[in-house]
């Protein structure tokens, strides 16, 4: 077991098979060697129900061989369902199980599942501890710097977030081998952005990882880690690249056609500038990711966007363009008036849209 820096508080570990081996004795390692008495420790692991089909039953043996109780609570996989309703059944069950600040809670799962769990870790009133289990590349990547998590509103994607702590992460490579292929490019949309933003090299990596089964990446998460921090330090909002149309995109489908990272490579692939294209559509064929926006107009997704910025959910939120100065360019934020914002904005999407799809000509004809 390696332990990996990822910039924050939160000790983070990875791993293969250090999910099964280690979890339940870490939380025994927290109390110190103190006697409990006859109080019996409890961990709630929520999971969604492909993850805890395929591995609830050997994670959760350690538990078993170590007198921690446990309540497995199962949530709905997808962005669609990253929601309040979720997070309510989520303390429902913590409180039916009685669960205390002596005790903990695990997410065990993808993006999804770890917002919600560690959403309503924060909320919950008894404050128990949250241990974050990743499944997934964009969970690994996200997950150890994450300092908040979001819930979706409806078609609206990152309406509400609240200030989340992990205690501890524990990347265990062998999950990524039951990735959905849906969700694959998930954390490959993540890193590239973290290249572009920070370590270019970081795509080179991508490339050769990905067609590996992972099983050692400790020094890659190490450098994926090192390029979230050096973003985090020079502005955080550098983060939000390429997020306005990527969250359209999901929206408008009601995040069903477009995965979170499908959604955001399109989204990248249609902001970097026009040199950069080429070299990146040669990344994105490699690694199976989209560079056209299919399954609707290009009008569709525009009044989309139009209509986010008219009702002011998003017409006070600064841009991120490339520009380019004395011969050098750089990653910078503007706040812009909303109709410039949306001329920008507007620009990017006809790079990703087909204007002759029948389903643009039939927008036209009406």
């Amino acid at each position: 077991m390696d332990r990996l820096d990822c910039n924050r508080s939160c000790d983070c570990f990875t791993g293969s098979g250090i999910a099964d081996e280690f979890v339940a004795g870490y939380i025994l390692e927290q109390y110190d060697n103190r006697d409990l008495g006859d109080q019996q420790i409890k961990a709630a692991i929520i999971s969604d129900r492909q993850v805890s089909g395929y591995y609830y039953n050997a994670f959760e043996q350690q538990f078993v061989l170590r007198n921690i109780k446990t309540c497995l609570i199962t949530v709905d996989e997808g962005e669609q369902y990253k929601n309040l309703s979720q997070v309510n059944n989520i303390i429902k069950e913590l409180t039916e199980f009685g669960l205390n600040g002596n005790d903990w809670i695990i997410g065990f799962g993808g993006g999804v599942v770890l917002d919600l769990a560690g959403f309503a870790a924060s909320v919950y009133t008894a404050r128990s501890r949250f241990i974050a289990v990743p499944t997934t590349l964009s969970a690994m990547a996200e997950t150890c710097c994450a300092d908040k998590a979001y819930l979706n509103s409806g078609s609206r994607k990152n309406t509400s977030f609240i200030d989340v702590s992990q205690t501890a992460v524990f990347n265990d490579p062998k999950y990524l081998s039951t990735v959905p292929k849906k969700y694959i490019p998930n954390g490959y949309a993540q890193i590239i952005r973290y290249a572009l933003l920070a370590d270019f090299g970081l795509l080179t990596e991508l490339i050769e990882k990905s067609g590996s089964s992972l099983s050692d990446i400790r020094v890659f998460l190490n450098r994926v880690y090192a390029a979230r921090a050096a973003i985090d330090r020079k502005n955080p909002v550098l983060l939000t690249l390429g997020n306005e149309l990527s969250h359209a995109i999901e929206g408008y489908f009601r995040f069903m056609n477009y995965s979170e990272g499908e959604a955001l490579a399109l989204s990248l692939f249609a902001t970097v500038p026009e040199q950069a294209r080429k070299a990146l559509a040669a990344i994105y064929i490699k690694l199976d990711l989209p560079r056209e926006l299919k399954g609707v107009s290009f009008n569709a997704i525009m009044n989309s966007l139009k209509d986010t910025y008219t009702k002011g959910a998003a017409d006070d939120r600064p841009l991120v363009c490339y520009e380019e100065k004395g011969g050098k360019g750089s990653w910078v934020i503007k706040n812009l008036p909303k109709e410039e914002t949306l001329e920008i904005l507007e620009d990017r999407l006809k790079k990703i849209t087909d204007n002759s799809s029948p389903i643009a000509a039939k927008e036209d004809e009406a």
